[in-house]
């Protein structure tokens, strides 16, 4: 498995079970969900179809080599969660016995896993620990972790408050480096502004026409027509974490 579709894989499988949105006027931008990374999700009862926008679908699709055309969306998303389960499972070394009935069962022993590996990345001790106080103390640690790696203090701040200041300034990092200007601007106004401007760059590098098309239109072209060029020449939504 090359180190794309791993990383892509293992950031989509982790999104599945950590996923809380930190405001729901913000939460739901494909953008600012890539920029909070999946360590700042915890499991939401929707399912699946709250975490993939089409054209994401087809980026998991393609990477995980599932056929696209003659399928509807939902055929499509439903296909996706499921390699993506088995996939981490696989990575996991996670044995698929008999009475994983269900892709849920899969799921909940591959969340369990991911939990524990987490837990033991960050040095807290799993063991005597329920599942639910172990996945809350993981995810609080982890929170705090980020939030060191970007020079922020944590002191006097609760876990959300702190996704709140991490998602702000990644996203304001990414608009410096776009030279996009920050003052005055709503956060998911900054994010769609930020994703637009990768998305306009990497039309621009392979050659696409934008006259008359959404951004929306743009992704589903670079991923579906251009998707070996894009991917070769490392343009969004290929260049690195964030995807």
């Amino acid at each position: 498995m090359n180190k794309y579709l791993f990383l892509l894989i293992s950031s989509a499988v982790l999104s599945l079970f950590w996923s809380v949105p930190i405001a729901s006027a913000e939460s739901n931008h494909p953008f600012i969900e890539s920029i909070l990374g999946t360590e700042h999700k915890m499991d939401d009862e929707k399912g699946h179809e709250h975490y993939f926008s089409d054209t994401m679908v087809k980026l998991h699709a393609k990477e995980l080599g599932i056929e696209i055309e003659g399928k509807d969306m939902e055929t499509l998303k439903a296909e996706v969660y499921e390699a993506l389960i088995m996939n981490a499972a696989e990575e996991l070394g996670i044995e698929i016995q008999i009475e994983d009935t269900s892709i849920e069962d899969v799921k909940k022993k591959v969340h369990q896993a991911k939990v524990i590996k987490k837990a033991e990345e960050l040095g807290i001790e799993p063991n005597g620990k329920d599942a639910k106080t172990l996945a809350k103390m993981v995810y609080e640690a982890n929170i705090k972790q980020k939030a060191k790696e970007l020079g922020i203090s944590t002191k006097q701040k609760d876990t959300k408050e702190l996704k709140k200041i991490i998602m702000e300034k990644k996203i304001k990092q990414e608009a410096d480096a776009l030279g996009i200007r920050v003052d005055g601007k709503q956060l998911r106004d900054l994010a769609k502004e930020v994703q637009e401007t990768k998305v306009f760059q990497a039309a621009n590098q392979l050659g696409i026409n934008k006259d008359g098309k959404s951004v929306d239109e743009i992704l589903d072209t670079i991923i579906t027509d251009y998707y070996d060029e894009a991917k070769s020449k490392g343009v969004y939504p290929f260049e690195g974490e964030l995807h």
